[in-house]
């Protein structure tokens, strides 16, 4: 092969980067990527991401290793990016495709064939063999400090995704046969040096020598680096050469197409004096003319607008008090004055989030800054709004026509680059479940891409008081590491008790101190910085964690006009005769109950029960056991029969919800009646809050005249011992210590006032136990002590994959070990979300006579699934629609491993492996009437009533189940 760049030897231009094969035989290699053209083109894209995408916080962070100057930072990026791929110069890479090695032999690069036999040669990754080169050739002809280079060569050890150890390193320079010495090592040192020049590096080289990069820092820079080793790497954008032929034309013209080609999205930044940032409240949001923000919204935007630099808000509200809209205004002034590049915003769910998707659009697309937009759940493809978004960036190019008000203007887009689960999260405007936050703190494969995703953005999250016992140390630590990356926080809930307030305000602090390279030296003289935020805040309340001061707290006055809502309390026995007999009498004159069960078992009996009690009144039931297309149907239905007036423009006159917790996780419904099972005081007040939650008529007479007058009764107890006894059916999903606490608050209420009575009665349920009536004492006290020794094996086993805090530097080893296969990451992302470890599988039903298809009522003509053929789009949207999360009974410890096993023993499609939306999904097949065998349970599914399970050796269907 002909040298094809002046100054570097025709070995440096032998050594091949990237190869592919025909069309007709992928075995036989007929193109190559020469190394240096791909060190290139990663620069140059590199160059262009920092000068046109990179957030200005992130590269403000990067900066100020050097004094603030964005100069020497994006060309320490080029040059990271443009020496990334380095270790592919050596034996153990070039003995992969032989037809390559032969040429690079041919030129003094010796490669052995029998290296490609050696067990040793896939642990001696190119990743490694780039970070030892690049740190040697610092240090020995760079003359950077020990480390310096050891820092810098670091995130090109860390460009697959994730950070190696030093033992592996250790022992790679221990094996010179597959780092390959001699010559080899002098064409690695050829290349770095190239690179060295050609991205500048060497004209500030003076000022790098000695740096030390703070970890948060390099964690960036190791994403950036995948992102234009990525973009490089896509033969769309930049086309491999045929093998025998070497690249002629220019580099920068080669990088300036592919860009033009990728029409990648601009940084997405408000300025600070823009005249837009004083439009008004009530246009930013559409709402009438005129109209202000309340109480709570204008000290948000006001608190906001005061911080000079990163911080944290926490906004404890009552329900209905517009806390997204606060959060919102107060997101805008947070991004214009710390330069943030990009909103997200996270709920406890899908169907959440789907709610809140449009929203998010409308307000953004009324910011006048063209966004690139993604929906991050894993069902987001089902969304009907995001999937035509996903559909114009794939088929028109970003920025297409075709903008309505379903989806905001054209300035709202779904660039196909930032529309997939790695990528996607790092688009400006994302809106997800509070999982995608959470997993920053989970031990992972890419991790640094998600860190970089939220280092850039303000991050809301709402109803974080759904953080409990078994989410609260990854989302405190992603606090901490919010903190150390400089982004702002605004966390939404409508209250918290004081122990999770302080922990998540100290945890932030803590990631302050860590970026500013403090140490907490106040604490260890026993001063207290979070005494304002303990005891008696008042409420509403929101606290304010900055970098100027103690972290404080504020409490708006809500104003004379704020709602009132007195909520009559009752108690009713936990047996059908008692529900029957309390709905009959309530609902004599119409009216829309709702009754809510703390498990899928209990939902499903009550509402076989009431069905045959009310046989002429509808009973809708709502829980999480639902095919992913029939949850989304399920809770567009709830919206249309029970919603906001402006949508269930036919409320019907008398119905009956009978659902689980999924009730009270922010679906705007609104109910006449509510029975609930008992739960904790705080999600108490949740499904209060869908009580009388719109005002219908003056004084609510529209509603039927029995239920003018909010009633809630509880249930799910055992009325007659004391204390009473909550049924032991739902006593694993909640804490027996919090629902007696719970009990005990409200005992001897006949009415609960929102918001008045929401903060005193939380803080009663989980500050400290005062005095207590002795026939409580003993069940109190060996309630707790089960409570603690959960808490204490919940923290033990989050430990296994949670992330450790930000170090002030160094990157080897950051979360090397973490979640791999698909076991670990079924456990650890249990412990992100509930604890329980749980799995999705894709549902197909079998016809009569034998044909796989998907279930009926999904499709008007149900079509075969092909056997020996990867699904078309539209069948795969149909399949990926099938997506069902099995109960916590079908994943036990000593169940879930056998399950999984059973499951891929059986996959019943072998062609989906070649499908890149199928492909790592486990399918479970239903006979034609609906049902299906797991190990030792028999499982029944129908749209109505969701799945169902039953232990064939018992007999039983299992009530404790979660949602």
């Amino acid at each position: 092969m002909q040298s094809m760049r002046q100054g570097l030897s025709e070995a440096a231009c032998s050594v091949w980067a990237k190869s592919a094969g025909s069309i007709e035989n992928r075995a036989e290699v007929d193109r190559w990527l020469p190394l240096v053209q791909h060190l290139e083109d990663s620069a140059g894209i590199a160059a262009l991401l920092w000068e046109h995408w990179v957030p200005r916080s992130v590269q403000n962070q990067i900066a100020a290793v050097w004094g603030g100057d964005l100069d020497v930072a994006g060309t320490v990026y080029a040059f990271l990016a443009g020496v990334h791929d380095g270790g592919k110069c050596a034996p153990s890479f070039s003995v992969m495709v032989p037809v390559l090695a032969d040429a690079m032999t041919a030129v003094g690069l010796h490669v052995n064939p029998a290296i490609a036999r050696d067990p040793d040669r896939s642990l001696a990754r190119h990743e490694l063999a780039g970070l030892i080169a690049l740190r040697g050739w610092l240090v020995d002809t760079a003359e950077f400090s020990a480390r310096s280079a050891s820092s810098l060569a670091s995130v090109v050890g860390a460009h697959h995704g994730r950070a190696p150890s030093a033992l592996r390193l250790e022992w790679l320079e221990g094996r010179p046969d597959l780092l390959g010495d001699g010559p080899w090592d002098l064409v690695r040192r050829e290349l770095i040096e190239y690179m060295f020049v050609r991205t500048g590096m060497a004209g500030v080289a003076d000022r790098l020598r000695e740096s030390e990069i703070p970890q948060v820092a390099l964690v960036n820079l190791s994403a950036l680096v995948i992102m234009a080793d990525w973009i490089a790497s896509n033969e769309a954008y930049f086309p491999l050469y045929p093998v025998g032929t070497s690249p002629v034309e220019d580099s920068a013209s080669r990088v300036a197409a592919a860009w033009a080609a990728l029409d990648f999205p601009s940084r997405w930044e408000l300025n600070p004096d823009d005249d837009s940032a004083s439009m008004s409240f009530a246009d930013r949001f559409g709402l009438p003319a005129g109209a202000l923000p309340n109480a709570v919204q204008a000290a948000a935007l006001n608190l906001a607008s005061e911080v000079s630099g990163p911080s944290m808000m926490i906004i404890e509200a009552a329900m209905g008090l517009g806390k997204t809209e606060a959060a919102l205004g107060a997101a805008e002034a947070l991004a214009r004055r710390t330069g943030a590049g990009g909103i997200f915003v996270g709920l406890p769910t899908q169907a959440t989030t789907d709610g809140m998707f449009p929203r998010v659009l409308a307000w953004a697309d009324s910011l006048d800054q063209r966004s690139s937009v993604y929906l991050a759940h894993g069902k987001a493809a089902l969304n009907p709004v995001f999937e035509r978004m996903l559909d114009e960036a794939r088929y028109a190019g970003i920025g297409a026509d075709g903008a309505d008000e379903n989806r905001g203007g054209e300035d709202l887009v779904a660039h196909a680059w930032l529309s997939d689960r790695r990528r996607g999260p790092l688009a400006s405007l994302v809106v997800g479940t509070i999982d995608q936050a959470l997993f920053g703190a989970l031990r992972s494969r890419h991790l640094m891409l998600r860190h970089l995703a939220f280092a850039g953005k303000v991050v809301i999250l709402d109803e974080v008081h759904s953080a409990d016992d078994f989410m609260a140390p990854y989302l405190d630590r992603m606090l901490h590491w919010m903190g150390a990356h400089g982004a702002s926080v605004i966390l939404l809930s409508a209250t918290l008790p004081e122990a999770r307030r302080v922990a998540m305000a100290q945890a932030y602090s803590s990631g302050r101190k860590v970026a500013q390279g403090l140490r907490s030296g106040r604490a260890a003289r026993g001063i207290d910085r979070f005494a304002e935020l303990r005891g008696d805040i008042g409420y509403p309340a929101i606290t304010v964690v900055s970098d100027a001061g103690d972290p404080r707290a504020v409490s708006p006055s809500p104003g004379d006009g704020a709602r009132r809502t007195e909520v009559h309390l009752e108690h009713i026995a936990d047996d059908d005769a008692a529900l029957i007999e309390t709905l009959r009498a309530a609902l004599a004159e119409g009216g829309c109950a709702g009754v809510i069960h703390n498990t899928v078992g209990r939902v499903q009996h009550t509402a076989g029960v009431l069905r045959k009690a009310f046989p002429d009144t509808p009973v809708i039931i709502a829980h999480s056991r639902y095919l992913a297309a029939d949850r989304i149907a399920r809770d567009s239905l709830l919206l249309d029969l029970f919603g906001h007036p402006r949508r269930a423009t036919a409320r019907p006159a008398r119905a009956i919800l009978v659902a689980s917790q999924v009730a009270e996780q922010s679906l705007d419904i609104d109910l006449d009646i509510l029975i609930s099972d008992l739960a904790p005081v705080d999600l108490l007040f949740q499904r209060v809050g869908r009580l009388h939650r719109h005002q219908r008529g003056v004084g609510q007479d529209d509603r039927p005249a029995p239920l003018r007058v909010p009633r809630l009764l509880i249930t799910g107890v055992d009325w007659e011992t004391e204390p009473p006894t909550p049924s032991k059916t739902y006593t694993s999903i909640y804490a027996p210590y919090l629902l007696l606490r719970t009990l005990l608050e409200l005992r001897g209420r006949n009415s609960l006032t929102v918001p008045d009575d929401v903060a005193p009665l939380v803080q009663g349920v989980y500050g400290e136990q005062g005095d207590v009536p002795a026939e409580w004492s003993e069940a109190l006290a060996v309630s707790l002590g089960a409570l603690n020794a959960d808490r204490d094996d919940r923290a033990r086993r989050a430990e296994a994959f949670l992330l450790a805090e930000a170090r002030p530097s160094g990157l080897l080893g950051w979360a090397s070990d973490g979640i791999g296969t698909l076991r670990e990451e079924i456990s650890g992302r249990a412990g992100v979300r509930d604890g329980e470890e749980t799995f999705e599988v894709l549902v197909l039903w079998t016809d009569p006579d034998g044909a796989l298809t998907v279930p009926p009522w999904l499709s008007a003509l149900p079509q075969p699934i092909p056997l020996n053929a990867v699904p078309n789009r539209a069948l795969v949207r149909l399949i990926r629609g099938t997506a069902l999360r099995l109960p916590a009974q079908l994943c036990r410890p000593h169940q879930i491993d056998g399950h999984i096993q059973e499951l891929e023993a059986c996959y019943p499609v072998p062609q989906w492996h070649a499908s890149y939306d199928l492909r790592h999904e486990l399918v479970l097949v239903f006979d034609h009437q609906g049902c299906a065998r797991l190990g030792e349970y028999a499982l029944t599914y129908d749209h109505i009533n969701g799945l169902e399970v039953t232990d064939v050796r018992t007999g039983n269907s299992h009530r404790r189940t979660e949602l």
